[in-house]
């Protein structure tokens, strides 16, 4: 279709698809989607739209502005941002990129768990065969929505969302930080779980200040060394729930918990059942 925004050069395109109802209940789906080359004439402002973004920069850059936060996007990365909410994007000079607006499934639950860990934009470094599946969303959705196999290209669709977005939370950058700065921390969680753990012990291990390790930790493992440490110790229970003859006050003290009944609440929060009953279900 002829594209009027200003700034959108030819030959871009865009195009826009009509879900299914099974889409938009069970898959990620794309109403929009498209390929923009523009000039520095391009700018996009809006006070929001029920949609998130993913824009993949295959040269030039972008800027983006939205919830506080501004950052570019050069060649080879990629953008991801909720369009709920106030945002702006711009191109400073040229740019050829991929986008798409998506919905749908856990749309929302990623988009903040990404933002919060690595912003709005995400280094190239790992980029390679998730640009693979931004040309998948695209062209599915541009060839496929009405032609027979329009059910069919959703479940492709969803797929390659879902593969980019599962790729941004497992990127590369994420398992480096973790072995090489991180590492001697995990290392003595491991070992010694079933003790009491200082904050200031392990950060000092890592060779950083105690502020700096808890933001490290949460960033790039995921959560806080608290709730690792937790879970870890619930991990080290359901084994010897399952492979041992010891009571459950023994395998709550071999694990690092204050008492049997400090263990049994901490089991139940996170498993719904007791440890007793665990240990009488069947794997």
């Amino acid at each position: 279709m002829q594209i009027v925004d200003t700034g959108v050069l030819t030959p871009s395109f865009m195009d826009f698809s009509l879900p299914s109802e099974f889409a938009k209940s069970a898959l990620y789906y794309c109403p929009q989607f498209g390929q923009f080359i523009c000039n520095s004439d391009y700018r996009i402002e809006r006070n929001g739209i029920d949609q998130y973004l993913l824009i993949y920069i295959n040269s030039g850059s972008l800027c983006i502005r939205t919830d506080g936060m501004t950052a570019e996007a050069h060649e080879g990365e990629i953008a991801l941002f909720d369009c709920r909410k106030p945002h702006c994007y711009w191109c400073p000079d040229k740019v050829d990129f991929y986008w798409f607006h998506f919905n749908g499934a856990s749309s929302k639950q990623y988009t903040e768990y990404l933002t919060e860990r690595f912003g709005l934009v995400h280094e190239k470094q790992p980029m390679l065969s998730l640009k693979d599946q931004f040309r998948t969303v695209v062209h599915s959705a541009q060839y496929g929505m009405s032609t027979q196999f329009a059910s069919m290209n959703e479940h492709q669709i969803s797929i390659a969302v879902h593969s980019i977005l599962g790729g941004l939370a497992s990127q590369t950058v994420r398992t480096t930080v973790i072995s090489e700065l991180l590492a001697p921390a995990l290392a003595y969680i491991h070992g010694h779980f079933a003790d009491d753990i200082s904050l200031n012990d392990l950060a000092e291990m890592c060779g950083i200040s105690k502020s700096h390790f808890i933001r490290s930790f949460k960033r790039y493992v995921g959560c806080t060394p608290h709730e690792y440490l937790l879970q870890y110790r619930l991990r080290q229970s359901k084994r010897l729930l399952l492979s041992s003859d010891l009571t459950i006050e023994q395998i709550a003290e071999d694990c690092g918990f204050n008492s049997a009944s400090h263990f049994a609440r901490a089991f139940r929060q996170e498993t719904d059942i007791s440890p007793t009953a665990f240990r009488a279900i069947s794997f």
